[in-house]
């Protein structure tokens, strides 16, 4: 489940399956102002329901840090290490605004990138008007999102993938954070000189590489001010023994073999779970032996990590604390192998609670449920509780590594189990209103 993918593009999003048509608040008639003449304009788009759409009317829109503007903004961005293909590209748009940089692995460093995205010119000019520094949440837009999928429906502009359902559930969720974004290509693959044998000199130069890449990680975190990480990704020997036969084909090393190359990677998440001032939400799995799920495990090495699970329920039964007898129909990983499972508030395949976990619609212009569920997928509403409890409780702080051991110990505080005193590792911070998102009005 960690790294179970669902790709999802244009044709789904642009269902109209997204949201309860919400409109903004009645106090807010600029914003209805401008949505109406949004909707006005994209319905006027009659080229692209017409059989070739290379005839209409299309434009360029680039995603830069020079896009960047905020009115409301902590200075502590988020770093979000994914898979984000072109295909979300289009929704990044909505956000550009949000993004301080956008960055890919090249050689031994991690390298800034203007990204270019292609689009219906009306389309592009309203995902650009809602870039706005003011917080407009996905939900207002449901209308826009209507006429989005009415006019471009049969367009195959959107494709999410793993990296762009884990954007959309962040996203929204924590409205004043910059976000910084890394795609994870070449991040953890395997080094293809070692496809001619794991000598002593292969082994050096792979090394040398991943800490090459993890010291230009860590200097990209210090130019952002990263303090926050979502990583919703692992490295294990059966991960590892899959990428041999992939990238190098012939017999697969054993696993002795594989154990000790798995800690060419050490530098890397030494950066993520272990740097001052960090705090990393690590998506969960069901643990197989330390030796070959090194990095999943509890460890003294990772004390800027929390390993996050899920648990579906539609009334948990839990209070704000986390205290209460649970009720819930699915949960992974098994009990012991996270440090907090979060309620997403719908079961596999539906139904959900009156108020869950919820995704954006097609480009940032709605809302609505994901029908399934991973620890990949949770894994931002961890980071967003986490980012809550840092500044509900804690505004003003420095954002340490003292810190960060209270804020997980506020996450699972010890008032749980028979004796009244073991970590509260069930939390339903939905259901709660324990987020940034609440917390400053913008639902």
């Amino acid at each position: 489940m960690k790294v179970a993918l669902v790709m999802v593009g244009s044709a789904g999003l642009l269902a109209g399956c997204w949201g309860d048509d919400r409109r903004p608040p009645p106090g807010d008639p600029v914003l209805q102002h401008r949505i109406d003449d949004a909707v006005a304009s994209l319905q006027a788009d009659t080229c692209f329901a017409q059989g070739d759409p290379s005839r209409c009317d299309w434009a360029d829109y680039d995603i830069a840090p020079a896009r960047f503007d905020m009115a409301r903004s902590t200075g502590e961005a988020i770093l979000v290490i994914d898979d984000f293909g072109a295909g979300l590209f289009p929704e990044l748009v909505r956000y550009r605004n949000r993004l301080l940089g956008f960055y890919r692995i090249d050689g031994d460093k991690l390298e800034a990138q203007v990204l270019s995205v292609h689009l219906p010119r009306r389309l592009g000019d309203v995902l650009v008007s809602f870039a706005d520094p003011e917080f407009i949440p996905a939900h207002a837009l449901t209308r826009v999102a209507s006429a989005a999928a009415s006019t471009y429906g049969k367009l195959d502009l959107l494709y999410l993938g793993h990296g762009g359902v884990v954007f959309g559930f962040l996203v929204e969720l924590v409205p004043e954070q910059p976000l910084v974004l890394l795609d994870m290509a070449h991040l953890l693959e395997l080094p293809p000189e070692l496809c001619h044998g794991l000598d002593p000199q292969a082994l050096a130069t792979a090394t040398a590489h991943v800490a090459a890449v993890a010291a230009s990680l860590k200097q990209v975190m210090t130019d952002h001010n990263v303090h926050f990480v979502n990583a919703s990704f692992g490295s294990t020997v059966p991960v590892l023994a899959t990428d041999w036969a992939r990238t190098c084909g012939g017999a697969v090393p054993d696993g002795e073999q594989l154990q000790q190359l798995l800690h060419i990677y050490d530098p890397v998440y030494d950066v993520l779970f272990h740097s001052p001032g960090v705090i990393a939400a690590h998506a969960s799995a069901n643990l197989g032996s330390p030796a070959d799920f090194p990095f999943d495990q509890v460890t003294a090495r990772y004390p800027n990590r929390v390993r996050v699970g899920l648990f579906s329920s539609l009334r948990s039964g839990l209070d704000d604390l986390g205290r209460g007898a649970v009720q819930k129909v699915e949960q992974y990983p098994v009990d012991g192998d996270a440090d907090v499972y979060f309620n997403w508030g719908c079961e596999t395949l539906g139904p959900c609670a009156d108020r869950s976990y919820q995704l954006v619609g097609a480009f940032g212009l709605a809302s609505g449920p994901l029908l399934v569920m991973s620890s990949s997928y949770i894994n931002p509403l961890g980071l967003a509780r986490l980012v809550n409890l840092r500044y509900a409780n804690h505004d003003g702080e420095p954002m340490t590594d003292g810190l960060i051991q209270t804020l997980k110990q506020e996450l699972t505080p010890s008032l749980c189990g028979p004796d009244g005193a073991q970590p509260c590792v069930y939390q339903d911070p939905i259901v709660h209103e324990q987020l940034e998102l609440y917390r400053l009005s913008y639902q």
